[in-house]
């Protein structure tokens, strides 16, 4: 499974438009369409079309974006 890393620490963006960013930075670079977000438990949001779950050794403003099997 390859993950890509994503870090904004915008203030006004939303965890669901940080999310967005590092989905379109994931089929640019791996050419595949990301199935899975983990993030801080306090970014926690729904995004259709993706699972997103909390993981709580990711820090805040960074989204780890890949494809489950």
């Amino acid at each position: 499974m390859i993950y890509l890393g994503w870090f904004d620490d915008t203030p006004k963006r939303t965890p669901a438009q940080r999310i967005a960013d590092a989905c379109a930075a994931y089929r640019v670079r791996c050419h595949a369409e990301p199935t899975i977000a983990l993030v801080n438990e306090a970014q926690l949001c729904e995004v259709p079309g993706l699972v997103v779950r909390s993981a709580g050794n990711i820090r805040p403003n960074i989204v780890w974006v890949g494809r489950e099997p």
